[in-house]
């Protein structure tokens, strides 16, 4: 079979019937023009993970898509999709991250529970708040207290985030990074919730 004579369309319809030589031609061009999207959309870093993301879900649905399109036109709106995708996750990353800029080390605490946090009177209503949390969601104490240890020795929000980050996939290696912010970003809620039912004050119960 000389594959580059045949159109995508027929080497999926080949591919389709099962013939290896054909799925292996069509991924193959697809690839090539994947690699050329992904490259004006998206971070050098990423271009790979995307491709590759994009490919497989080309892979796994191809042969029950429907009839009527044809195989370039449907796997690029699958490869826009895990595009878009990118951008949303990597702007929620940066919504996760916005946490650690909300830090004033000159302010006195407000109704934030967050802010002001290494002000001597802020700390200790913090601690008591974070007392509370850690009782009822355990995970959460643990990645405030790594946070309250990042930023006694300062740095930039990211510097902050990251040695917090560091300290917790020690104790939990199974966690990763994206999984470490969306638990924070929970954390912080339920911090908040428990800082607003105390009126603002700490609990000496």
């Amino acid at each position: 079979m000389n594959a580059d004579a045949l159109s995508l369309d027929e080497l999926c319809a080949r591919s389709q019937r099962g013939d290896p030589e054909a799925e292996s031609a069509l991924f193959d061009s697809l690839r090539v023009r994947f690699l050329a999207l992904a490259k004006r959309r998206v971070q050098p870093d990423h271009i790979e993970d995307v491709v590759q993301d994009a490919l497989k879900i080309v892979f796994d649905r191809y042969r029950e898509r429907k009839q009527g399109v044809g195989i370039l036109v449907w796997s690029l709106t699958v490869l826009r999709n895990v595009i878009g995708n990118y951008y949303q996750n990597r702007r929620r990353e940066r919504d996760r991250m916005e946490f650690v800029e909300e830090y004033p080390r000159d302010a006195g605490f407000t109704s934030d529970p967050l802010a002001g946090a290494l002000d001597e009177e802020g700390r200790s209503a913090l601690e008591d708040a974070i007392a509370e949390l850690s009782c009822r969601f355990p995970r959460c104490g643990r990645i405030f207290h790594h946070l309250l240890k990042s930023l006694e020795r300062g740095g930039s929000p990211n510097q902050v985030s990251g040695r917090a980050l560091a300290a917790f996939c020690e104790e939990h290696p199974d966690v990763t990074r994206g999984g470490f912010y969306t638990a924070l970003h929970r954390c912080r809620a339920n911090l908040r919730a428990i800082w607003d039912q105390h009126g603002g004050e700490p609990n000496h119960e």
